[in-house]
Parts: C-alpha cells; sequence; structure tokens
C-alpha cells in the first residue's frame, strides 16, 4: 500500500511582503522557491518517492510504503523549521493504491484532509518574546541577530531571508536589487508599481480535464487511466509554466529594447541592471515590481504575449492588477491592493468571453482596503455616471470601448494637444460634475480636439454612462509608453 503527500507553503505572499526591504522579500521568495522546488525533490529521491503533480500552490507526492512517506514528512519539516522562522507549511497524507484507487478521487480526499487541518492550526497562537529582547527592525519579532554594517537588528525570520539573499545574489544581478535600480526618479513622480497576474479559467481547465478522463475509468485500467492522467496534469502545468515564462521574458525584452527611450522620458537607468524586480514567477501566478511609469505597458505586453499560447484547445487568458504607490508605502498592503484590483478585473469579464483584463490604482493618500467603496464614491459623478472605464480589454480581438489600445491612444492625443495645466485640471473638475458640465466645458474653451478620432462617438467625454478621458488623465504623470501595438 502506498502513500500520497500534499504539501503547501501558507500565506505566501505575506511571507514575502512582509518589509520594505528589496533583499529581503527577494531573499523571501528565494525561500519559497526552495521549500517549493528543490528541498522536496532532494527529500523525495532520498526515500524513492515520486513528485505526482505541483498547482494551485501546492505540491503532491507518493511513497511506497508509510515508512518513507513519514521520514519524507518528518525531514521536510524539521529543515523548514529550523532553518526558515516564521515560514508557515501544511502537510497531509493517505494512502493510496495506484492499482485499486482512481487517483482523481484520491487527491480530492487528500485536499479535504488538507483543508481541515488548515482551518484547524494548532500552532496559530504562540509566544514570540519576553517583552524584553531588542525587536527586528523589519518583522519586529524579536531580534536574534545585529548587522554591523547597518547596526540593524534582525529577527531569525529577517536574517534567513538576509542569508538566502546573500547566497543567490549572483544568479539575481541583472534584475533590480533594490528600488533606485528600478529607474525611480527622485522627484515627484518617485512612484513604484506591485503588479500581480493570474491565469483566468485554470480550475475550470482542470475540472474539464479531471471530468475528461473519470470517464475512462473501468475496473480493469485503473492504474493505466492513473498514469494517463497524471502525466495529461503535469502536461498541462508545463505548459502554463512555459506559457507565462515566455511571456515574462518577452516583457524583460521588451524593456530592454527600449531603455534609450526610457531614458529620455526620465528614468534613471543602471546599465547592467533590467529595471525590473521578479518576486514571483510561478506557473500562472506572476508578481513583479516596476517604476510606476512603465507599469501599464509592462502588464500590456505580458498579456498580449501570453494570448499567443493556447493549451487544450483554447488560448491562455489572464487578469493583471497593478497598484501605484510611493515607494515608501508599505509592500504587503500594496501587494494585497494589486490582488484585489486583479481580482476586479477577473470579475469583470462576461460569462462566455476569453480575454485578458487590466485593472490599477494609484494609492495618492492612505487607501482604505476596499476598492468597491472607493470606485462607487470617489471615482463616481455626481450625476451617478462612472469615472473610470477600468479594468480595461487587452485582447486584440476585442472592439469594446474600455480596450487599452483606446486608453494609450487617448494619452497620446492630450499629449499632442499640448494644453496647459490648467486646463487639464479644469477638465478634471468639470468631470467630476458630470458629463453635461464636461461638455460645456470642452465646448466653452474649444478643445474638441481633445477627443481623438477613435472618440468621435463620445463627443461629450462620456460614452454609456462611462468617461472615456478620465483614465488617461489621471495616468498622464504615471505613464511611458514604449511597447510596439504589434506586440
Amino acid at each position: 500500500m502506498g502513500f500520497l503527500t500534499v504539501l503547501e507553503v501558507s500565506k505566501k505572499q505575506s511571507y514575502i511582503f512582509k518589509s520594505n526591504r528589496l533583499r529581503e522579500n527577494i531573499g523571501a521568495s528565494e525561500i519559497i522557491e526552495f521549500v517549493t522546488k528543490e528541498l522536496p525533490q532532494k527529500l523525495y529521491n532520498k526515500y524513492n518517492g515520486r513528485h505526482i503533480n505541483s498547482g494551485g500552490g501546492s505540491s503532491i507526492f507518493y511513497f511506497e510504503n508509510k515508512d518513507d512517506c513519514k521520514n519524507f514528512s518528518k525531514d521536510y519539516s524539521k529543515f523548514v523549521l529550523e532553518t526558515f522562522p516564521s515560514l508557515e507549511f501544511f502537510m497531509a497524507s493517505l494512502e493510496y493504491d495506484p492499482e485499486k484507487d482512481i487517483i482523481i478521487d484520491k487527491t480530492k480526499e487528500l485536499y479535504g484532509k488538507l483543508e481541515k487541518k488548515k482551518a484547524k492550526r494548532d500552532m496559530y497562537s504562540y509566544i514570540v518574546d519576553f517583552g524584553v529582547s531588542k525587536k527586528c527592525s523589519s518583522t519586529r519579532l524579536a531580534a536574534v541577530y545585529k548587522e554591523e554594517l547597518s547596526g540593524n537588528y534582525y529577527s531569525g525570520e529577517a536574517k534567513s531571508k538576509i542569508d538566502m539573499f546573500n547566497q543567490r545574489e549572483k544568479s539575481n544581478n541583472q534584475f533590480a536589487l533594490n528600488i533606485k535600480d528600478l529607474g525611480v526618479s527622485k522627484n515627484e513622480k518617485s512612484y513604484i508599481a506591485i503588479t500581480h497576474i493570474d491565469g483566468n479559467r485554470m480550475g475550470k481547465r482542470i475540472s474539464n480535464l479531471r471530468e475528461s478522463f473519470r470517464s475512462k475509468y473501468n475496473s480493469e485500467n485503473i492504474k493505466e487511466i492513473n498514469e494517463q492522467y497524471i502525466n495529461a496534469l503535469n502536461q498541462f502545468s508545463i505548459d502554463i509554466d512555459k506559457a507565462f515564462k515566455t511571456a515574462f521574458n518577452k516583457m524583460v525584452e521588451t524593456v530592454e529594447k527600449n531603455r534609450e527611450n526610457l531614458e529620455k522620458e526620465g528614468m534613471e537607468l543602471k546599465s547592467s541592471v533590467i529595471p525590473i524586480r521578479k518576486v514571483v514567477l510561478a506557473g500562472d501566478d506572476v508578481c513583479y515590481i516596476t517604476d510606476a511609469r512603465i507599469a501599464l505597458e509592462c502588464a500590456y505586453i505580458f498579456l498580449r504575449e501570453l494570448e499567443k499560447h493556447s493549451v487544450m484547445g483554447e488560448k491562455i487568458t489572464a487578469c493583471a492588477g497593478i497598484a501605484i504607490v510611493k515607494e515608501k508605502y508599505p509592500f504587503f498592503k500594496t501587494y494585497e491592493l494589486s490582488e484585489e484590483l486583479c481580482k476586479n478585473a477577473k470579475s469583470s469579464i462576461e460569462e462566455g468571453k476569453i480575454e485578458s483584463r487590466i485593472d490599477w490604482h494609484i494609492v495618492q493618500g492612505e487607501y482604505n482596503n476596499n476598492l468597491d467603496e472607493i470606485r462607487n464614491t470617489v471615482y463616481k459623478t455626481l450625476d451617478g455616471k462612472d469615472l473610470s472605464m477600468r479594468p480595461l480589454v487587452v485582447s486584440k480581438e476585442s472592439d469594446s470601448p474600455n480596450h487599452y489600445s483606446l486608453f494609450r491612444k487617448d494619452i497620446e492625443v492630450i499629449r499632442s494637444r499640448k494644453l496647459p495645466r490648467g486646463k487639464i485640471k479644469g477638465m478634471l473638475k468639470e468631470m467630476k460634475k458630470g458629463e453635461a458640465y464636461l461638455d460645456t466645458y470642452i465646448e466653452i474653451n474649444q478643445i474638441y480636439n481633445v477627443l481623438g478620432a477613435h472618440r468621435l462617438n463620445a463627443k461629450s467625454g462620456f460614452l454609456n454612462g462611462k468617461c472615456v478621458l478620465f483614465d488617461a488623465i489621471e495616468a498622464l504623470d504615471y505613464f511611458i509608453p514604449f511597447c510596439d501595438e504589434e506586440v
């Protein structure tokens, strides 16, 4: 009788973004990759195990007997608890006979067991210090180490992240290692962006794959169909991972190709450093940090490249959430906002449509952690219309009036008209009053040309109850166009 074991590292983003120090974020990201890939591989090979599948933040392994299964779990737990304090993970196991048990049912049972364990959380509350310790400047936990160079005190968690960063710094040195490497200008435009990208319909695809195999089983072929299902599931994961990595590389390549243009636009770039910080690139889960001014274009390039790939006969799509903040703004709150924006973009896609979307938010002061409330109050006109057309559609086939390409044209037209700053501010003021006020303002000031030829059906500045100019005007100072429309 064999055993299946599932492993899941929990609260990954909280662990990564606990600090605003980029080297700790990078170190934490590297730790996550190590404990979800390298460490399990080393241990399941040691105990004659087999990797079944990884996806959705968890991995499943098979062992031929109970002792190997227990030793794998014991060695993994001991190493992680001793080496990476505060990293939260969960494991669950159950019996599995490849010749008699349908693996689709067994994995469902295994995940149910894992969810019960996560809900229980035996170690949810524990003593972190005795109130007489020095505090870590990053985590506010009890310090165990003082860095001589900086004089900073660090907890075991922060030190483990710094140690991992130092171990892997050579492999990371092509990407930004601190905020100034992103090209951020030390002026009023010193904003950064955290972008979270997540694949669409992934659960639906896996569900379809599962059901297509379930119908193939009979009492004579369980082992054979189990093996076919595992291979198909792994191929799906490989194809998704390859597509997302290709899209990320295309984005990086386009940024590098336009380096000269970006410098002309005021970005302070280092010759040997890519002005992007990759944080997570695992399957369909992506997170990276950039200067705010290239964030929208980077996400657009990524998503357009991604849509060139397909899996299971359907093109791959995703949504991007981009949180734009001052560089000192707490990273974890910024990430949470990017995740909320990504979810908002996903929820805006009509049933049955296969498309990618982008949503973003610029935090000017303090964010109240409620995107819906902001969109329904601050982003509403006095006559009840929407100021913003976000989330924007990215997919090439779409002719939607809230398409990203039209937003780019809006910015291009506004900039080409070289309107005085005062008139742009005046437009913003009138937009917030409503459609009739903006229409009157445009007529009085004779600035119809601010609406390009692509907006002829929106002469009042509004279309279908949404303002077509607000997004472009709000983003003017946070946008450098650099991508080829044919991307």
